[in-house]
């Protein structure tokens, strides 16, 4: 994942016909808090959307043009979308949990892995059949979305093998916007998502205000730690064929360790995803922490111990502090952590200064439980 320049945005985004144009109209960049994958820019009446990097070491920029008027000329290749759009198809779950947020998760018609999602308005949308199954990825129903006929399908790549799936929406005449929310290396980046997926409703000023909310949620409670001496170690993960999945020193989860007043033992590493490292390496640097979180599917100590009982030794076992984000996980193995979470960073926050350091708030966990 890259860090994104928004200086860049009038240099990357117009060729030289489109300059014209820009010179022309009035030209206001909305300046985004945390998100560096995209930025927004306000000419005249419409707005140029950038996505910067869709995904891990792609550097093509993607630009969508949005009108509530007249269809402006130029700009090449850019999607230009009529806004507010009425329909949406959405890919990622994430992205319903942003629409939710905005009250607009009536527009959607089509989604993919509808059983997983924790939330229970689209639970009864799709039970009335009001949102439709289009499959994953690599095997989308093509006919459904078709027939759906959305004013935009919501997309996302992760990597080169993604660009298939994406050209073959965009050959069937579907208005196709790659959301990235997911590469933000900030909780409150991933959160401001929200500005990009309010610009295609005209919602702007809703999202603001949503967000501001929850940026005033997350710094007032990451404040609470910002003077605790005594920072207790954490680590993450669980092993899988001998390696250790863990979360890079720069990502997300760490940001969050770090606003949560602990000690994450891999916090001075400099990758910004997860890492792989070997089994071996995390009983010996992992034995006497404090904390063990994340344990993916596991939903008690036993199960841990049955995979490998020598985690018995394990500090955070004998202690009793074994946590995991699998709170609201639902039927179908959906976990609401990585739904409405993405949208909710404080109340994560939340669930960890309770685990950390339960003294200094008073709050009933949400994503997170205790394993016994």
């Amino acid at each position: 994942m890259r860090i994104w320049s928004l200086f860049l945005l009038g240099i990357i985004l117009f060729s030289c016909g489109d300059s014209t144009i820009k010179n022309e109209l009035k030209s206001d960049e909305v300046a985004m808090k945390y998100a560096q994958g995209f930025g927004i820019e306000k000419i005249g009446d419409f707005k140029v959307v950038t996505v910067y990097d869709a995904w891990r070491n792609n550097a093509e920029v993607q630009r969508y043009i949005l009108y509530e008027n007249e269809e402006p000329e130029g700009y090449g290749d850019a999607i230009k979308i009529k806004i507010p759009i009425k329909s949406i198809a959405c890919m990622s779950l994430t992205h319903i949990a942003f629409l939710e947020k905005l009250g607009v998760e009536n527009t959607i018609v089509a989604a993919s892995g509808c059983r997983f999602s924790s939330s229970k308005k689209i639970k009864a949308l799709v039970e009335t059949k009001k949102i439709k199954e289009i499959g994953a990825s690599e095997a989308l129903n093509y006919e459904m979305l078709i027939e759906q006929s959305p004013d935009l399908v919501m997309a996302y790549g992760i990597d080169a093998g993604s660009i298939k799936y994406i050209d073959k929406l965009k050959s069937l005449k579907l208005n196709t916007v790659l959301n990235a929310e997911y590469m933000e290396l900030h909780p409150l980046g991933k959160a401001e998502w929200l500005k990009f997926v309010a610009a295609f409703y005209a919602k702007d000023k809703q999202a603001d205000s949503v967000f501001n909310y929850i940026e005033a949620e997350y710094l007032n409670h990451s404040s609470l730690t910002a003077t605790i001496k005594r920072k207790p170690t954490v680590f993450v993960g669980m092993p899988w064929n001998g390696n250790w999945y863990v979360a890079g020193g720069k990502s997300f989860q760490a940001q969050l360790f770090k606003d949560a007043g602990v000690n994450y033992l891999w916090k001075d590493n400099d990758e910004k995803s997860s890492f792989i490292i070997s089994k071996e390496i995390v009983f010996d640097e992992a034995f006497e922490a404090d904390y063990w979180l994340n344990q993916n599917s596991y939903e008690s100590v036993n199960s841990i111990l049955k995979y490998d009982e020598r985690l018995v030794n394990f500090s955070a076992i004998k202690n009793g502090n074994v946590y995991n984000n699998n709170n609201r996980l639902n039927k179908s193995s959906g976990n609401d952590y990585w739904e409405s979470g993405t949208v909710s960073p404080q109340l994560i926050l939340k669930d960890l200064i309770k685990i950390f350091h339960p003294n200094l708030i008073d709050h009933e966990l949400h994503y997170y439980k205790k394993l016994e």
